[in-house]
């Protein structure tokens, strides 16, 4: 738990923010089709979005890295960053939105976003004073968006179930067969559960099997965290999930307590790839237990 802990508060806490060093922090680009890239950096991937007079960005990581990452954009589209929409209000995909806003960005996301930026989150795990004004969105939306970046091609965004975050939005690109999850999907790791900010575990499997109905075989996935990945590592995925999900529910209606449960280690034949990375076995039964219906 102390570990869990830890990193959380590294991802999310603007004191440690401050603390961290991004000076060796690298902006990689992936090409995913015409028009789209993945921006690979430190914190959640970000998508790019190359339009003929203007780029679109999907999250923007941390405020450090924001020099970083506009020259990134300009040596692939040497246009102006128009917008920037957010998946979900946390610091290492909305820490940018004030600076790229002071460059001219229009800052996009679900009306959930808007609320907890702008009222700061304040508990045992976390304390996130309220954002500055021009971090907030300047357009939101309860449930869908549709963007045009040309004149045959938008982007879809979706304000999707309660999962990571009670604010998550999938953005689709339908014309280029590309989607963001954001932090629904955690590509190869247990995801983190939010409770804290409404997250909860039987809305992201709902998340997840809607994306799956939506794309094909050739649909590249951007992740909140970790690699692209395909139609089929998202079906793995969510079993996975589901298979745990569904053996902690059992254990859980037998009777043993959430400490009993994770002293079982049901988890155990994921554990060595599945918890090696931002969230551990024990803070993933956690939020199991505490929101599977």
């Amino acid at each position: 738990m102390k570990n869990y802990l830890l990193l959380l508060s590294l991802g999310l806490s603007t004191l440690s923010f401050a603390q961290r060093d991004y000076s060796q922090v690298t902006i990689k680009a992936e090409k995913l089709s015409e028009n789209i890239y993945v921006l690979f950096g430190a914190g959640g991937n970000m998508a790019l979005v190359t339009g003929a007079d203007q780029n679109y960005l999907i999250d923007d990581q941390f405020a450090p890295l924001s020099d970083k990452i506009l020259f990134q954009i300009k040596s692939l589209n040497d246009k102006p960053l128009a917008y920037v929409l957010n998946t979900h209000w946390h610091g290492d995909h909305t820490g940018g939105n004030e600076n790229l806003a002071k460059e001219g960005a229009l800052i996009i996301a679900s009306d959930r976003v808007y609320d907890r930026l702008k009222s700061g989150q304040q508990s045992a795990r976390r304390n996130t004073p309220p954002a500055p004004l021009l971090t907030l969105p300047v357009i939101s939306f309860s449930e869908q968006l549709n963007l045009r970046y040309r004149e045959d091609a938008h982007i879809h965004g979706m304000h999707v179930n309660d999962a990571h975050t009670d604010g998550d939005s999938f953005y689709y690109f339908p014309e280029e067969n590309v989607i963001h999850l954001g932090d629904n999907f955690f590509n190869g790791k247990y995801p983190f559960i939010d409770v804290d900010s409404g997250g909860d575990i039987d809305g992201l499997l709902s998340n997840l099997a809607m994306a799956a109905a939506m794309i094909d075989e050739n649909t590249k996935i951007i992740p909140g965290h970790g690699a692209v990945g395909t139609l089929s590592d998202l079906k793995a995925y969510t079993h996975v999930l589901q298979t745990c999900v569904d053996l902690i529910k059992d254990l859980r209606e037998e009777g043993m307590s959430i400490d009993e449960i994770i002293g079982a280690k049901p988890l155990a034949a994921w554990d060595d790839n599945f918890g090696d990375g931002f969230i551990s076995p024990e803070a993933f039964i956690r939020s199991v237990y505490q929101t599977a219906d």
